[in-house]
Order: structure tokens, then C-alpha cells, then sequence
């Protein structure tokens, strides 16, 4: 049955005459190459060599009974694609199965903020002890001048120059840069979707969790630990801008950004990759380095933590869940989509109106 509702400058959408267009909707695996009975037994003599192109890998087997099919992302498809994960957030978050996560979410950071002062100087007297200091060493690599009207956004690259630092570089923007970058790379040259769906993942994940955990510190001003001016910090809350801007660690401390890309990174890398079953186990070994690294130098608190986790989590499986799709195991098919994610949109051609068309088929 099709439902197809039509707006333009036509009042109603009658059932459209022979002379009436309406644009197909670009096959889902237009991109894709599978060999022909034509092509496998060879062309006619009178016909012309076709030029050879490279298949592309579509379709990927995780399980049994298990496969996923990746469409090849659109050009910066995960730019615009925050808003929705913004707004599909909550729904996600509260969801009844996610309630246990939400309780522990809560529980955890209010314990963890009873033993804040403990567990930072703890750390940090084990750091010593270990010869590890707190001072965040890096040296310059590049750096490009780059100015919007009067504010100065230069492109630079500082490099760790210590222990310390390097292990807080595990949670650098640049590192998941490269890291989605490879995939984005091997996916081009290796004609694979699922490679180029993750790279354009991460970039959604990635941004949509900085995004709210800017937001975040931004409205709760909490002190870090390494200027604090009383035991586990002070909360500014809706800090002046300029006051933000002019001193940063006095107010940027809630929740974690560092962790909670690091948790969206390796998200969408396992839940991608699931027939890897080392990358959550490598991938949160990272992690727990990263968290105690950035106790020992001081720049969050353990209660800082589990909120920018699970921010990081739910926006990757977020991200995640819009960047493929099951097949169903017994017909090879496309399982089916919820009703509101059926609708095909096209022009709409009707003698001298135009206008646009929603078609939804069941």
C-alpha cells in the first residue's frame, strides 16, 4: 500500500495523470558492484571492454546470523546529523531498559564526590612515589596563524614532552582525529563502507559529545582540582563568558570532555567491529591510564567522570544505530524500518503545479 502526500502550489494531490513525473527515489545500492552472468562468461565480440572498477564491500557478516549493511556516507553527513542526535538523546538516555545505567550514573558520581579530596590526593601521592610528575610539558610542532575578526584561533600541534602529558594525550582531539582520519582512509582506497561509516560516526559522536560536555561546564563552573580554593572544588554555576574564557580550570572541570570522547571512540569502533574482541578491553585499559593521568595532573575530579562516560556512550550508540542496518537472516533483506523512517521524499510534477512529495509504502 502507498500513502504519498504532495506540497507545492496544488491545493490536493489527486492521482497524477499520464503526464505527470514523479523522480524515483536513487537505488539504496546504486553504488554497490556484483558480477553479472554477462560479465562472468565474457563480453560479445562486438561489444566494447567495459572499464574495470573495484566492488564495493557493503555488506558484512559479524555472527551468525548476523549482518549489517552500510550504505557509503554522504559528504559531511556527520555534520548534520548532531541536531537529530542532540534532540534523540533523552528519548535514548530514559529509555526503561536504560534505568539500572541512569540509577548507577547518579549513585556513582555522588559517591565518588564524597572521596573527591581523598581519591585526587591518593592518586597524586602515588604519582610522586612513582616518579611521575604533574606538570603538563609539551613542545610546540606547528603552528599556523589564524584569525575570525579579532579572535585569534591559531591551527597548532603541541607535542607531550613527558610521561605525564603523553598519557594525558591519549584523550587529545588529535588522537581521535587520526584515528577517524585512518578509517576514512581506508575505507576511500579500500572501497569499504563499514570503514567509511565509522569514520563519519566518530566525527558525529565525537562532536556531539563536545558539544554537551561544553555545554555542561558551561552552566556548573566547577573549580579543577590543580586551583581549587577549597576541598573538591567550587561551583560557579552559569559563569560570566569572560570570566570562563579569562580563566578556564577555574570553571571547566564538570563533567569530563577528554573520557567522554574516549568512550564514544571506542564505542563506535566495537560496536562496528564486534568480531574484534579486544577493542573494549584495550580500548577501556586506555581509558582507566587516561582517568588516572588526568587525576594526577590534577585537571578533574573522580566525580567528573561517570556523567561525561555515559554522554559519550549514549551519543556513539546513537550514532551507531543510524549508520547501518541488519539484514534479516532469512531473506538477505533489509529488516524492516519504523513507519516514520519509511518516507521517500521527491519532486512532485502535476501539469502546471510543482511541488514536493512524501511517499511512505507498508
Amino acid at each position: 500500500m502507498t500513502l504519498l502526500l504532495a506540497l507545492g502550489s496544488a491545493a490536493a494531490a489527486p492521482t497524477p495523470r499520464p503526464d505527470s513525473v514523479a523522480a524515483p527515489r536513487p537505488a539504496a545500492l546504486a553504488d554497490t558492484v556484483r558480477p553479472t552472468a554477462a560479465t562472468a562468461a565474457g563480453a560479445p565480440a562486438d561489444s566494447l571492454p567495459a572499464k574495470p572498477r573495484h566492488a564495493r564491500r557493503t555488506d558484512y557478516t559479524v555472527a551468525p546470523g548476523v549482518t549489517w549493511h552500510y550504505e557509503k556516507p554522504r559528504p559531511f553527513q556527520w555534520l548534520y546529523h548532531i541536531p537529530r542526535d542532540v534532540a534523540e538523546l533523552p528519548g535514548y538516555a530514559f529509555k526503561k531498559k536504560n534505568v539500572p545505567m541512569l540509577v548507577g550514573i547518579v549513585g556513582s558520581s555522588v559517591v565518588l564526590y564524597a572521596f573527591d579530596q581523598l581519591i585526587t590526593d591518593g592518586v597524586q601521592r602515588g604519582g610522586r612515589g612513582l616518579g611521575i610528575t604533574a606538570e603538563d610539558k609539551q613542545r610546540n610542532l606547528f603552528r599556523l596563524p589564524f584569525h575570525i575578526g579579532s579572535i585569534n584561533l591559531p591551527i597548532e600541534y603541541n607535542a607531550p614532552d613527558n610521561f605525564n602529558t603523553s598519557l594525558y594525550f591519549l584523550g587529545d582531539g588529535w588522537t581521535h582525529l587520526t584515528i577517524a582520519s585512518s578509517f576514512l582512509a581506508y575505507g576511500i582506497f579500500g572501497h569499504d563502507n563499514r570503514a567509511l561509516q565509522t569514520s563519519s560516526q566518530l566525527g558525529e559522536a565525537i562532536l556531539t559529545t563536545g558539544l554537551a560536555t561544553q555545554l555542561l561546564k558551561h552552566l556548573t563552573g566547577r573549580q579543577s582540582p590543580n586551583v581549587s580554593t577549597k576541598p573538591r572544588g567550587e561551583w560557579n554555576l552559569l559563569p560570566n563568558y569572560n570570566d570562563y574564557q579569562n580563566a578556564v580550570p577555574q570553571h571547566d572541570a564538570f563533567p569530563t570532555g577528554h573520557l567522554a570522547t574516549a568512550m564514544a571512540t571506542v564505542t563506535v569502533i566495537a560496536d562496528n567491529y564486534p568480531e574484534y574482541r579486544f577493542i573494549r578491553p584495550v580500548g577501556y585499559g586506555l581509558m582507566t591510564v587516561l582517568g588516572a593521568a588526568m587525576l594526577n595532573n590534577g585537571v578533574h575530579w573522580s566525580s567528573d567522570y561517570p556523567l561525561g562516560i555515559a554522554l559519550g556512550y549514549g551519543f556513539a550508540k546513537i550514532a551507531v544505530a543510524h549508520g547501518r542496518t541488519r539484514l534479516s537472516p532469512a531473506t538477505g533483506l533489509a529488516l524492516p524500518k519504523p513507519w516514520y523512517r519509511r518516507a521517500q521524499p521527491a519532486p512532485f510534477v502535476y501539469g502546471p503545479f510543482t511541488g514536493a512529495s512524501l511517499t511512505w509504502r507498508w
